[in-house]
């Protein structure tokens, strides 16, 4: 990726933290609804394209995710959180397998902080159960901050 895309990555993620911490638990909801319109318009553009049967999956669910999406937060969340432990896992394991070294300690800690709070994020998202939403929300907010800000600083760092 080009540095300006990197940096604008960096911001959303930030701004996604920002959002887990001041919305907590509606934000799934309105991530759902979000995804559902997303969906609706790309399968008018698939119509306007000529592609109707794709046209016509991608309106049914992006409905059936706007309907349905408000009630299936609970899954979302389990399923989030596989994805992020699954993401976690499989980037140290590429770290570790190709033997990944960097120059000083700094870079090690920064190249290893992104898998080590997509662990942590999908722990507490998996265990969500344990404490309340709320505070689930805020902890994975200020983790999703955090990480907005390594991305930030590898960001500048490389050029």
């Amino acid at each position: 990726m080009k540095k300006s895309e990197r940096i604008i990555a960096a911001a959303l993620t930030m701004v996604i933290g920002i959002l887990l911490i001041t919305l907590q638990d509606e934000f799934i909801g309105i991530l759902m609804t979000v995804a559902g319109v997303s969906l609706i318009v790309l399968g008018i553009v698939d119509i306007f394209n000529r592609f109707v049967p794709p046209a016509v999956v991608k309106i049914v669910t992006g409905i059936l995710i706007i309907i349905c999406g408000w009630a299936l937060v609970e899954a979302v969340l389990y399923i989030v959180a596989a994805l992020l432990l699954m993401a976690g896992v499989l980037l140290i394991y590429d770290m570790i397998k190709k033997r990944h070294r960097c120059e000083t300690v700094w870079k090690t800690v920064i190249e290893y902080a992104i898998p080590s709070l997509f662990l942590a994020i999908g722990m507490l998202l998996l265990f969500h159960q344990t404490l309340t939403m709320k505070v689930i929300f805020i902890i994975c907010g200020i983790l999703t901050l955090m990480e907005g800000g390594v991305l930030l600083i590898n960001a500048f760092d490389e050029d």
